[in-house]
């Protein structure tokens, strides 16, 4: 399997790479996003395309008393985000197959959802936010980072399933499946779509 087929799930021995790769190549725009929301002290967080686990790694570290989970359609993002986080497995976190379109877990349950980098390969938008809506607590927040996108599509033409979402069209995602207080924090390189359940 080629590189570029590793970006939305990742597979095998190139995976693997990938994924320590996109652990430290994303580090920069997860210390900025989580300068822009508050991680609640207790509860239930999801990261959902925990990827290689550096998230929730973080959200362990700012979450001094909540439960984490995570969700990865990969095999081998699983794999490694146990690993990460390790220590914490069976306690304060658990790390799930699975997709954003079926959340493994009840109505009202969920108190912070974040997706990092992960929606550019969510097939179908409408369904993967109302799947998130149904499993925030009344007041819960859905937080999505990304980079700013690619006018020149170039990164499309290479990935394969890949679309770079602008922020107000994410925007419109949340508004329409009824998530209130949509905003947009954004810098030159990346940016930051926050909506309440």
């Amino acid at each position: 399997m080629a590189i570029k087929d590793n970006f939305g799930n990742p597979k095998g021995v190139i995976g693997k790479l990938m994924l320590t790769g996109m652990n430290w190549g994303h580090s920069p725009m997860a210390k900025w996003a989580f300068t822009q929301f508050d991680v609640p002290a207790e509860g239930n967080i999801v990261d959902i395309g925990c990827g290689g686990g550096f998230n929730i790694k973080r959200l362990l570290d700012k979450s001094a008393r909540g439960m984490v989970y995570g969700v990865d359609i990969s095999d081998v993002s699983v794999e490694k985000s146990k690993t990460v986080n390790q220590r914490h497995i069976g306690k304060r976190c658990e790390i799930y197959k699975g997709s954003a379109d079926r959340l493994p877990f009840e109505n009202n349950f969920i108190d912070l959802a974040t997706a990092f980098e992960t929606v550019y390969f969510w097939k179908d938008m409408k369904k993967c936010f109302t799947e998130i809506k149904r499993v925030l607590k009344s007041r819960g927040k859905f937080v999505i980072v990304n980079d700013p996108g690619d006018p020149n599509k170039h990164w499309e033409e290479m990935i394969p399933d890949m679309t770079s979402w602008k922020p107000e069209e994410l925007e419109t995602y949340m508004r329409e499946a009824g998530f209130i207080d949509v905003q947009t924090i954004k810098n030159k390189f990346m940016f930051g779509v926050f909506g309440t359940k």
